[in-house]
């Protein structure tokens, strides 16, 4: 459970950047995605179908959180209560849990779809971007061209430091 809290808090941060971004000019979210479909060499019809996805779950980890925030606000009540509230405890952790089953069906859902639209190729460029993160889009040097690799092998070989 703690691997798929950290892996969406991850994946929620990843897909803020690529959204939002930062800077001037369409900011480091275009430039990332801009980076991310040169690097898969993905077509049109590729980008409508990743786009899309991370605009969806976007979507659904957003709801989660503001349903995170309203069980710390249930959580408050309860501890002010006199006595302790523990039947709204119970009920802002059965909110909680449907908004991360919520999020696990529709992240399933899209990571699927994302993977029938690319090749194997992609894929195995995307894989090494989800498993060790966007720093992996600037630079170069690293295997299969992703920079970032900081002097560790990150599996790929042995370790090796850019001077």
């Amino acid at each position: 459970m703690f691997g798929f809290i950290i892996g969406t808090l991850s994946l929620i941060g990843l897909i803020k950047v690529a959204r939002h971004g930062r800077g001037r000019r369409g900011g480091w979210g275009r430039w990332m995605m801009r980076r991310l479909f040169e690097r898969l060499d993905t077509t049109p019809g590729q980008e409508k179908v990743v786009l899309e996805a991370a605009h969806d779950a976007q979507r659904v980890m957003w709801q989660a959180r503001e349903e995170m925030q309203r069980a710390r606000r249930d959580y408050a009540r309860a501890m002010r209560a006199e006595p302790f509230d523990g039947e709204a405890v119970n009920a802002a952790f059965e909110q909680q849990q449907a908004a991360i089953d919520e999020v696990k069906k529709t992240l399933k859902a899209k990571l699927q779809a994302i993977h029938e639209a690319l090749s194997p190729q992609q894929r195995a460029v995307l894989a090494d971007l989800i498993e060790f993160g966007p720093r992996r889009l600037s630079g170069e040097g690293c295997a299969r061209g992703w920079g970032g690799g900081h002097g560790r092998s990150m599996g790929h070989g042995p370790s090796t430091v850019s001077v």
